[in-house]
């Protein structure tokens, strides 16, 4: 989980201001723990009992908190176990994409309730906004929640996004830069707000996985995608919004023309896409012919793992962390390639990076709109 918990000197605060921060901390550290009985909430944030217990009875009230189980008596009575309440509330990830769109609700612990596809390719006009919405609404509507449940969709999209949320700064894949966020929202009933697809995917990962602390998160996606983690949390930037424009660094100054504008960025060597055009098949039957020691597929295959471990290796000279890979590739590699992968990184590398691994997105292709609705739930976490 990518809370923050909140820090205060109660000498400069009224009553009524540290009892919504108690509450606060209570509350996350809940969330955190799983499961916790009032005294080890007491002890663990140095509060009262009386405190701890009028924060549970305002949440359990509110549908916030439940009772869980008691523990094993230690000779006294056993002590009655809270948890927060995961159902209380449900947030919608959208992931857009140019041939359709992906959407789940996920509970208040990131599990994925329910999802859905809708084949819709993509179009910067106000009749596409009009039917992603009303698809959006429908989707709502069937979820068995009712409104005020529901913490509001998320659309990511593959585009930059501004640091306020409310206009796409770049995004040549959609054809979409400089539409603002209300173009979506007009046609939403819920709250809406847009994240880049790769921080979104990003985001889901260190959720889940507390044990990230600094990483290179990479998609494999259709069309490539990067951004850095730093202390577990995706890293911002000043005008781009997030370090999401990993693809967009050169790895040859003459090599093919980018939708950006640039040649020979990391998208037109290791992308899915750039793979696809290369093999002049459909990756389905490619990887069928890699993985058969078909020559031509075969050269192919490690000539693209060697532009990735370039690219890597690249990212490394500047930042040295762990590495994650996700994205649409995963589907098709096996151990055998990963094992490749790292190999070529190794030898790529001018020191010695004999204990260099990767680490395995947990989510695939649901990364982008899980982490789309877990954005939400962060937000709620933090604002409660």
């Amino acid at each position: 989980m990518a809370h923050t918990t909140i820090g205060y000197t109660s000498d400069k605060l009224t009553p009524t201001e540290l009892k919504k921060i108690n509450r606060t901390r209570i509350y996350q550290y809940m969330y955190s723990a799983k499961q916790v009985s009032k005294q080890e909430l007491a002890n663990a944030l140095e509060l009262s009992l009386p405190t701890v217990t009028q924060s549970l009875t305002h949440f359990i009230d509110r549908g916030l908190v439940e009772k869980g189980g008691v523990y094993a008596s230690t000779g006294g009575r056993k002590a009655q176990t809270y948890r927060c309440n995961s159902l209380a509330h449900v947030a919608i990830g959208v992931e857009v994409l140019k041939e359709g769109a992906e959407i789940a609700a996920v509970d208040l612990c990131g599990a994925i309730l329910k999802e859905g596809s809708f084949s819709l390719s993509f179009e910067n006009t106000d009749r596409y906004y009009q039917q992603l919405g009303a698809w959006i609404d429908q989707f709502a509507a069937g979820l068995p929640y009712p409104p005020q449940k529901l913490l509001g969709v998320c659309v990511a999209l593959q585009g930059l996004v501004s640091a306020d949320g409310e206009t796409i700064i770049f995004s040549e894949l959609l054809k979409s830069t400089g539409v603002k966020r209300s173009a979506y929202q007009k046609y939403i009933s819920l709250p809406c707000s847009l994240i880049h697809d790769t921080e979104a995917a990003a985001l889901a990962e260190t959720w889940h996985k507390p044990d990230i602390i600094n990483a290179i998160y990479l998609t494999l996606n259709r069309n490539f995608g990067g951004t850095l983690i730093i202390n577990g949390q995706v890293h911002k930037g000043r005008e781009l919004s997030s370090s999401a424009t990993i693809e967009h660094m050169c790895l040859s100054p003459d090599g093919p023309l980018c939708y950006c504008g640039k040649r020979g960025c990391i998208e037109t060597f290791c992308s899915a896409d750039s793979l696809r055009s290369t093999a002049q098949m459909e990756l389905p039957e490619f990887f069928d012919r890699v993985h058969t020691s078909d020559p031509r597929c075969s050269k192919i295959w490690r000539g693209y793992l060697h532009n990735l471990a370039l690219a890597i290796d690249n990212i490394r000279m500047v930042v040295d962390c762990d590495f994650i890979l996700g994205g649409f590739l995963l589907h098709f590699m096996n151990s055998s390639d990963i094992d490749l992968l790292c190999r070529y990184v190794r030898e790529q590398c001018a020191f010695d990076t004999s204990s260099f691994t990767l680490k395995l997105s947990q989510y695939g292709n649901k990364s982008p709109k899980l982490g789309a609705a877990i954005s939400l739930i962060d937000r709620f976490i933090n604002q409660i």
